[in-house]
């Protein structure tokens, strides 16, 4: 949850992108780009004009699934949250065991969008400058991906591992059955709660 959410804060999908040079280091995002110049140790940044004017498709698809894959990965972890046996606030065991399996669920959905949220930022990232990479021209500029990216990546493949992990949990746990007994010494019945 928090590396989703701080790639999306963060805003530096890609680094020395088009256009820079040796005393400078742009850093550009799904927002802004931002300029760090080496020489007068300034960092500047640059919102884009408008968040309305049209974008391409690559940049509007990886905020849309950033942006889900955040909200949705808050549910998630409140749901593991209530889930939990270390939870008291709430007892009910079957109760519980929907929160898990409703976390796991969400983080698998968080995992998914975040993913192809990064992959296709960088099969766009990647065609944009395939020319440039294929040059090999030594000292000009290039791009890397940055660390915002990698961390929209780990933020995905550990909710991913979360949901797996849960699904674990929760794989072998039943709903709690009442088993209704006769109780000899009194006259009404005696309830218990075994679990299968």
């Amino acid at each position: 949850m928090a590396s989703t959410i701080a790639a999306l804060w963060t805003d530096c999908w890609q680094i020395n992108s088009k256009g820079s040079v040796m005393l400078s280091i742009r850093c550009k995002g799904l927002w802004k780009e931002c300029v760090w110049d080496r020489f007068v140790k300034i960092w500047t940044c640059d919102g884009f004009s408008s968040y309305l004017n049209p974008h391409p498709a690559a940049i509007v698809l990886a905020r849309a699934l950033i942006i889900t894959s955040s909200l949705t990965s808050v549910m998630a972890f409140f749901f593991l949250v209530f889930g939990s046996k270390n939870f008291n606030f709430c007892q009910d065991t079957s109760t519980k065991l929907q929160c898990l399996r409703l976390s796991s669920g969400l983080f698998f959905l968080v995992g998914i969008s975040s993913s192809a949220g990064v992959i296709r930022y960088c099969v766009y990232v990647y065609f944009i400058h395939q020319y440039e990479v294929s040059l090999k021209i030594p000292g000009f500029p290039g791009f890397e991906y940055g660390y915002s990216l990698w961390m929209a990546a780990g933020g995905g493949l550990g909710a991913i591992a979360t949901a797996i992990a849960t699904c674990c949990l929760t794989r072998y746990k039943k709903k709690p059955l009442a088993d209704i007994k006769g109780n000899a010494g009194s006259d009404g019945l005696e309830v218990t709660k075994t679990y299968v």
